[in-house]
């Protein structure tokens, strides 16, 4: 499965496991210079591959906002 990670993927579990808090895709989009496009569906493809787990956060303005962590092992 590590195989199946390009190097776009690797980069944001790095970030996300150098948080201590779960991270935004707006924040994982600026921190990698990367779009917002293609780090949301890195992330959701990582999730699929069970890397990350995803939670979803309203805002005080009524926007869903994502919000990213490795997920534990099980």
């Amino acid at each position: 499965m590590k195989k199946d990670l390009s190097p776009i993927d690797n980069i944001i579990v790095k970030v996300i496991k150098g948080s201590k808090k779960p991270v935004s895709t707006y924040k994982l989009a600026k921190v990698t210079k990367l779009s917002w496009s293609t780090v949301n569906s890195h992330c959701y493809k990582l999730m699929s591959f069970g890397i990350l787990d995803m939670a979803t956060k309203r805002t005080p303005f009524g926007q869903k906002t994502m919000l990213w962590n490795v997920a534990k092992k099980r």
